[in-house]
């Protein structure tokens, strides 16, 4: 007996408004960078050992930095632009206009960079100084916090500012292939964002030595020249060579570099890099290729020697490892580590010589961000994911005893950041009704005080109804989903539908949040008569390791299961007309977009697929061999999932998308599923973005959406 679909549907319905303005595309796809911006506060930061916080705003008609008092909420205009500006018109005899980004160096001072040059501002004496200084074409720059010296690449090579008169050259490499200090290290899979270490004192420098020389250099072609030039990138295809990495430290007090001893074999993953807070150990996370075994290991910085493996973890699948270990404010004794052993990403309390001291976190939620701990290391401050992944909620776990406190009610989503003593909290809310709250809140129950309310900006606009459904897979999973009707709904009509589809690792897409951003084209859509749908399938996250892991071995296949149970739910409505669906989505969406057109025959009428992964030999080792192995390990898998052996099952109107210089997603992928698709006689449409990448930016994403909107309103509305 087949399993009913619908579990639940919340009807959340955005009100309609007596104004009847309609949103343009270029305002579905860039107005929240301009006048449907959601207001925030710019900067907003804890000053340092105080219950203070700051922010860039508007105070008795001057705008400048404003700090405002956790308690009493008082404020003080502390630094107006326009004083700032005069001081640094003096010294650089060069007019500025903004605030520049800062943070606080101390409990009176902020430091900025304009340009390439890093400053410092006391606010007591009113005192601007030039701190260091970098060369225009320094990139990857990397400030110590302390004696403010900054790493930064120029080329393949690492360098130090040490003041605005003195550069030290760390590496002198000249071979292709071969980089120092670079952020782009195994593909930033792993938690990886920046490729230099800074340690907590500043007497020591790591960073990554990567050597690309071994893999495959893969040709992109730039256009703008007469002829056209050949530009290489490095590409390691899933089951091919791969790149070998190191990881150097360099003693700033003795101008000597040491390598750690890292062993064998050369492509495994080096990642999550960690200074102890006193300087005397550098912890790495160790990975396999394979990504079903990972070693925390602690190495000796002046000799480059492991001293210790503190813990390992294994997988059948894969083990993901994201964040290294923690260390309970400055504590070298202990730190926290996050883990999904049990199912759900919990956090795990160790002392640093690998013994383990407790499990922190438990239940059949995801923790999804370590906030911070109190000033006295007593409580850790936490964000985690509901149950059934919809919202986030901020909490207070008691190291001593894993006692964990909600501190946050409102259904939604919340983003904290704590004050240095663990009292005070602010919070930035927002839900499908609420575009943003900043509350600023006393962890013990002190009453919660309002510190910005923005006002809806999409008031006045003509929108559609959004309701949120609750579905499930045929094995029972709950699944979540999120519909728009069209802004003059009436259910005795009959509409055609679009599904957005993303539905890959990393990629959930439905929490009770406020839509912006180019989502916007959501609402677009529903102004014009169209019901968008979409859902989160088995392999998206924050729904534990089993939600996420279901796709191992078989990409497209679990997916494509579950999203077809949205298509059920979509068929049970009187006002689907089933005869004019469409799908679409980018990257793994354009890969499901394809799957689910050519694997599910029959259905969808239209599809616009971009940036699409046809095949997943012609994706790269990091992320394909997480997810699929390798092919020469999983030769079925590869072949189930390539959505060249369904091009004959091709029907309906498909439209392929993507940038002719995509990094991501190589162009071959599209130009082997249109060749198929030619060699087999059948047809579709093709369009490619000169010179774009993997992603359309600016304008050219708005001519990317007037294009994806124009097909399903000639194939789904039969108009051009």
């Amino acid at each position: 007996m087949q399993r009913k679909i619908i579990l639940l549907i919340f009807v959340l319905i955005i009100p309609a408004f007596a104004q009847q303005k309609m949103l343009t595309m270029r305002e579905a796809i860039l107005g929240s960078s301009g006048k449907l911006k959601v207001a925030n506060l710019k900067n907003l930061q804890w000053l340092p050992e105080q219950e203070k916080f700051s922010y860039l705003d508007s105070l008795n008609g001057s705008y400048g930095l404003v700090v405002q008092d956790a308690a009493t909420l008082e404020k003080e205009l502390a630094l107006p632009l326009d004083t700032l500006l005069q001081a640094i018109l003096q010294t650089r005899m060069e007019a500025q206009e903004k605030f520049p980004p800062f943070r606080w160096q101390n409990g009176h001072t902020i430091r900025f960079f304009i340009k390439n040059e890093l400053y410092l501002y006391d606010l007591t004496s009113g005192k601007l100084e030039l701190k260091n200084k970098l060369p225009k074409d320094a990139a990857r720059r990397d400030v110590e916090s302390t004696t403010l010296k900054i790493a930064f690449t120029r080329g393949q090579n690492l360098f130090i500012a040490v003041d605005e008169n003195t550069v030290i050259q760390l590496t002198k490499d000249t071979v292709d292939g071969i980089s120092n200090g670079n952020d782009y290290v195994h593909r930033n899979e792993f938690g990886i964002r920046k490729g230099t270490f800074w340690s907590p004192k500043g007497n020591y420098l790591a960073y990554y030595h990567l050597d690309q020389t071994m893999v495959t250099r893969y040709p992109l072609v730039d256009l703008d020249g007469r002829p056209a030039t050949l530009r290489y990138i490095r590409y390691p295809f899933t089951g091919m060579t791969s790149e070998q990495v190191q990881v150097a430290v360099y003693n700033y007090n003795t101008g000597s570099t040491t390598y750690l001893q890292t062993g064998q074999p050369a492509d495994h993953y080096l990642t999550n890099i960690t200074w102890s807070p006193d300087e005397k150990y550098l912890y790495v996370v160790h990975l396999n290729r394979d990504q079903n075994h990972l070693r925390l290991v602690r190495y000796d910085p002046l000799t480059g020697q492991p001293l210790k493996t503190l813990l390992e973890e294994r997988n059948p699948h894969w083990v993901e490892p994201e964040h290294g270990p923690i260390f309970v404010n400055k504590n070298p004794d202990r730190f926290v580590w996050f883990s999904k052993r049990d199912g759900f990403q919990h956090l795990y309390l160790y002392e640093s010589s690998g013994r383990l001291i407790h499990q922190l976190t438990k239940g059949n939620f995801d923790v999804t961000r370590l906030v911070g701990f109190d000033a006295k290391g007593k409580y850790a401050f936490i964000e985690a994911a509901s149950p059934d992944g919809m919202e986030r909620h901020a909490y207070r776990v008691r190291l001593s005893s894993g006692r964990m406190e909600k501190l946050t009610r409102e259904k939604g989503i919340h983003r904290v950041q704590v004050s240095k003593s663990g009292r005070y909290f602010l919070d930035s809310f927002n839900n499908h009704a609420t575009p943003r709250i900043i509350w600023v809140t006393g962890v013990t129950g002190t009453q919660k005080k309002v510190v910005l309310k923005a006002e809806n900006p999409l008031t006045g606009y003509k929108l559609g109804q959004m309701r949120f459904v609750k579905l499930r897979a045929e094995d029972g999973t709950p699944l979540n989903g999120r519909i728009f009707l069209p802004a003059d709904f009436d259910s005795t009509q009959k509409y055609p539908v679009v599904i957005y589809v993303y539905g890959g690792p990393h990629g959930q897409m439905i929490t009770d949040h406020w839509i912006s951003g180019w989502r916007l084209w959501f609402q677009y859509m529903a102004e014009h008569g169209y019901i968008v749908f979409s859902m989160d399938n088995r392999g998206t996250n924050n729904r534990g390791l089993a939600f996420e892991q279901a796709i191992h071995r078989h990409l497209g296949t679990v997916e494509v299961s579950d999203q077809m149970q949205g298509v059920r739910y979509l068929k049970s409505l009187s006002y689907v007309d089933t005869t004019r669906m469409g799908v679409h989505g980018w990257s793994y969406g354009g890969f499901m977009t394809i799957s689910m057109l050519t694997r599910r025959p029959g259905i969808f009428k239209a599809a616009v697929a971009g940036g699409p992964v046809i095949d997943w030999h012609y994706y790269e080792v990091m992320y394909g061999e997480r997810y699929m192995d390798t092919p020469q390990s999983n030769p079925e898998g590869y072949e189930e999932s390539s959505l060249l052996n369904y091009v004959d099952n091709l029907q309906g109107h498909l439209l392929i998308i993507h940038g002719t210089v995509d990094p991501v997603v190589v162009w071959q992928n599209s130009l082997l599923y249109l060749r198929k698709a030619i060699d087999a006689g059948k047809q579709l449409d093709y369009f490619v973005y000169p010179g774009d990448e993997h992603n359309m930016r600016g304008k050219d994403r708005v001519h990317l959406y007037r294009k994806i909107t124009d097909y399903f309103d000639l194939y789904l509305k039969g108009k051009h």
